[in-house]
């Protein structure tokens, strides 16, 4: 009796990503790509009732950090595992995948020829457990703490905030907010929160 294929399902906002990726893993025996979405609600819909081994997931999803719907995208009794694929590849949004439930985190820039290979290892392999998470962050030439990222994060999230309402969000002192901003302008050599905001999104720090 031939052994039963792998259920995989792939959530990407590029349909034509979506459709070239089920086409090049449908060619293997041992994988069956049973479904596609270009939207986290249908994505959502189907895992909800459906069955699958593998869930290959965008992070950059239509602007939106696909990472932060995970707990409606896995409901509690599934124990399909994800891999997240993203062009953001650094060890912030690593890390943070791994926090959200994430059990294998490539980037897309990376050699998919043996993408075969890397989603047995994941399916055949329990979780890797997560090393302990490093007091500062280094993202290209830049080293950030992890609360810089956070700070960073909030920024772009309550744009619409004024400093003293974020301070109160982030339940720090408003003095300490314009401090962790300078350090930040400091290592990024920004000027300002705008600039601040666009490198954040162009180095992969923020979803945008």
């Amino acid at each position: 009796m031939n052994k039963a294929s792998i259920k995989i399902v792939i959530a990407d906002d590029n349909r034509f990503f979506c459709d070239a990726l089920k086409d090049s893993l449908n060619k293997y025996k041992e994988l069956s790509v049973k479904n596609t979405f270009t939207t986290i609600n249908d994505l959502i819909k189907f895992t909800q009732n459906n069955n699958l081994d593998i869930l290959i997931l965008d992070v950059n999803f239509n602007g939106e950090n696909s990472l932060d719907f995970i707990p409606e995208i896995k409901p509690p009794n599934s124990n399909f595992k994800i891999i997240a694929l993203t062009t953001m590849n650094n060890n912030y949004m690593r890390e943070k995948a791994h926090n959200k439930g994430v059990d294998l985190f490539i980037g897309k820039d990376g050699d998919l020829a043996n993408f075969k290979s890397v989603i047995l290892d994941c399916f055949n392999n329990d979780r890797v457990k997560k090393s302990k998470i490093n007091a500062k962050i280094k993202v290209g030439n830049y080293t950030f703490t992890k609360r810089k990222l956070e700070i960073l994060q909030a920024l772009y999230i309550h744009s619409d905030k004024k400093e003293k309402e974020l301070s109160e969000t982030l339940n720090i002192t408003e003095s300490s907010l314009k401090s962790h901003k300078r350090e930040l302008f400091e290592i990024t050599n920004t000027k300002n929160t705008p600039e601040l905001i666009k490198f954040g999104i162009q180095n992969g720090l923020i979803v945008s």
